[in-house]
């Protein structure tokens, strides 16, 4: 008996989305045929990351040496079977080539090397999609992903406040984005080693104009982080408001602005933990409306939900499949208030995408974070959510 589908059933209120591995993952064991009956839009796991399309090193390559093949392939499997195709991701610490904003190991690029580096990176992408008639196939972009520290620093103030801080003081500053851009930099000018974050958005939006412009980050519902993520959003929406330079519908300071906001969307990886260092899901839903105060889109883009250890030397996994039915059922109960709070907030939410399809695929396998196990059995998290969805409706 065909089980029902998630992108179906929740089609009213957003996007239901997975992600693509590569070929041989996807035609295992009819993985590929499970997606498309439970999901609607498509995230590739790694293989749209910088380190995958253009080659490694500290000499910058020309564009014909970059790789599309295995990007392709995705894009092409998404359009082929009507999916919502999401890029994921552009600017980014980690999965990306060196010669992106290093000269050798540890020796960042001056901040006008790595900004050409960048809107050198950005065009190339955009340019050979554009050729294959295809730059409006991306839905939506993960511009930057990660930007700021772990467990979101420390905020200046009260975390009811969100204006007691400064979003600048928390950021990754051992990034080489962060460290190039501060190579160079002109304090005294207005300048700062954050205007990456801002220049990376604007060459997407110069060679991506179709594309919705998301932030990505995760832990994104720790109270100081997401006052942080919160308030740059603002701040560089606000930037971009008046950038005359870069923006046709620029307007000057006290005017009221009408155009079309540069950083669109706040992605929510929503990595979370029942156990070893379990999330505070009481931070969820203040997180939620902390973001929709930006006026910007939500997704939660890489849900799951670990039960046992962590994987690590330090947190072990802690529980072997298969789990329990008290383990299963916590788990499930967790989904089930998670889905309730996207469904409360859905007019603000354009995407819930879980991140793996079967447990023993995922990233996180030690800790059976998905809904479906290796089987492709679904879990009573699968059902949870569905029940939410049926109360909700009465």
């Amino acid at each position: 008996m065909m089980l029902p589908s998630l992108a179906q059933a929740f089609k009213q209120h957003f996007l239901l989305g997975n992600i693509y591995s590569i070929s041989s993952v996807m035609d295992q064991s009819n993985i590929s045929e499970m997606f498309l009956h439970q999901f609607n839009a498509v995230t590739a796991e790694n293989w749209h990351k910088p380190e995958k399309i253009a080659p490694a090193g500290f000499t910058r390559p020309g564009a014909s040496d970059f790789n599309f093949e295995s990007a392709d392939t995705i894009v092409d499997w998404a359009l082929e079977n009507k999916l919502t195709l999401v890029g994921h991701v552009l600017v980014w610490h980690s999965q990306s080539p060196s010669w992106l904003n290093l000269s050798e190991p540890d020796k960042p690029l001056t901040r006008a090397e790595a900004k050409d580096n960048m809107e050198f990176y950005i065009k190339t992408v955009a340019e050979h999609f554009k050729n294959r008639g295809l730059l409006n196939a991306f839905h939506s972009w993960d511009v930057v992903n990660e930007a700021f520290v772990s467990e979101g620093g420390t905020w200046g103030g009260s975390l009811d406040d969100w204006n007691a801080g400064d979003w600048k003081t928390q950021m990754r500053e051992n990034s080489p984005w962060y460290m190039a851009y501060a190579n160079g930099c002109d304090l005294a000018a207005g300048e700062h080693p954050s205007d990456y974050i801002y220049d990376a958005f604007v060459f997407a939006r110069r060679y991506f104009p179709h594309s919705i412009l998301y932030y990505n980050d995760f832990n994104e519902e720790i109270p100081a982080k997401r006052n942080a993520i919160g308030q740059m959003v603002e701040n560089l929406n606000e930037r971009w408001a008046n950038d005359f330079e870069n923006n046709q519908d620029a307007i000057s300071k006290g005017e009221v602005y009408a155009g079309r906001m540069l950083v669109e969307g706040i992605g929510m990886q929503s990595h979370y933990h029942l156990d070893q260092d379990p999330t505070n899901f009481d931070n969820v839903c203040p997180a939620i409306e902390r973001f929709i105060a930006t006026k910007a889109l939500l997704s939660i883009t890489e849900l799951d939900i670990t039960v046992g250890g962590q994987g690590t030397e330090q947190h072990p996994p802690t529980l072997k499949a298969p789990l329990d039915e008290d383990d299963l059922n916590r788990q499930a109960k967790i989904y089930a208030g998670l889905f309730g709070y996207y469904l409360k907030f859905a007019d603000n939410i354009e995407r819930v995408s879980i991140w793996g399809k079967v447990d023993n695929q995922s990233w996180r396998d030690w800790g059976h974070p998905l809904l479906f196990d290796k089987e492709l059995n679904a879990k009573p998290a699968f059902y949870a959510i569905l029940d939410v969805l049926e109360k909700s409706k009465k």
